[in-house]
């Protein structure tokens, strides 16, 4: 009789393993790719819509992508780029981050500046996978994210890429930022002809501040350099004012990206970005 409840409980046991390990993925899938209706995820974005007048796009479509061909300046993805949708559990986290990030500016700069956000799970170019983009004609933020991205590196894509958006709205005098860099530099896209060959991590160090560089992401194109000040500025003020106090060439940049800031509106001074005493 022992060992026949033996024999039972042993059963038992790799009988419940069993369905564990057949039924989890299918329990952690449920949850992972949690779906909604339009009507919720319409309501979930209601605060975003209601108050600045921005249309969420999350469905794939044939107007995703720009109809332009070969714009004279960047308009978002490639026409032929794949595209896969975000995940339902994804998007719904960004109400929250997007007005965390609108936050940082006065309601009426977002409103002129942008007229829709596309959100996507993965965007590939020819093997170039995007975190974020943009569309100047249609004054349209791409933001990319597979799930993997946390809530502070979400919030610093927002800050990114309206910043491109701004950027090609207002002139920029380049030479007092250009002035900041090392003598004789050139930016990494100006070397390779291959963005393959192009290598960061988008994170700073001691050899990129001094040079005038907040993370070396900033060192393959100007606009990307223009682009992680403000990335940076607006989600880790303080860790940026630690390191432009340190070091002379990223106080010249800031002072550059300040003024083109204030021409903006004149919201943005130091006390507005880094507070009283900093």
């Amino acid at each position: 009789m022992t060992f026949f409840r033996k024999s039972i409980i042993r059963y038992s046991a790799a009988l419940c393993c069993f369905l564990v390990a057949w039924f989890l993925p299918e329990i952690v899938s449920f949850f992972k790719n949690r779906t909604y209706t339009k009507e919720q995820i319409d309501t979930m974005f209601e605060s975003i819509t209601a108050k600045y007048g921005i249309k969420i796009v999350y469905e794939i479509g044939g107007d995703f992508l720009s109809p332009l061909v070969d714009p004279a300046i960047p308009a978002g993805p490639a026409r032929y780029s794949q595209v896969t949708p975000i995940q339902h559990r994804v998007l719904a986290k960004y109400p929250s981050l997007l007005l965390q990030a609108f936050g940082k500016y006065p309601e009426h700069v977002i409103k002129k500046y942008i007229d829709a956000i596309y959100f996507a799970g993965t965007i590939n170019q020819n093997g170039f996978y995007y975190s974020g983009s943009y569309d100047p004609f249609r004054r349209v933020i791409y933001l990319v994210n597979n799930g993997r991205r946390n809530d502070e590196r979400a919030v610093y894509t927002i800050h990114h890429e309206f910043s491109s958006l701004l950027l090609k709205s207002h002139s920029l005098l380049l030479n007092p930022w250009f002035d900041q860099n090392p003598k004789d530099f050139k930016y990494l896209a100006e070397i390779h002809d291959n963005w393959d060959d192009i290598k960061t991590t988008g994170k700073g160090t001691s050899q990129d501040y001094e040079k005038g560089f907040v993370t070396d992401y900033g060192r393959v194109t100007f606009e990307n350099d223009f682009n992680e000040y403000a990335a940076m500025i607006f989600t880790y003020p303080r860790k940026f004012k630690q390191i432009m106090d340190q070091y002379p060439r990223v106080r010249g940049k800031f002072l550059v990206w300040l003024e083109f800031y204030q021409r903006i509106d004149p919201i943005f001074t130091e006390v507005y970005l880094f507070g009283e005493n900093g």
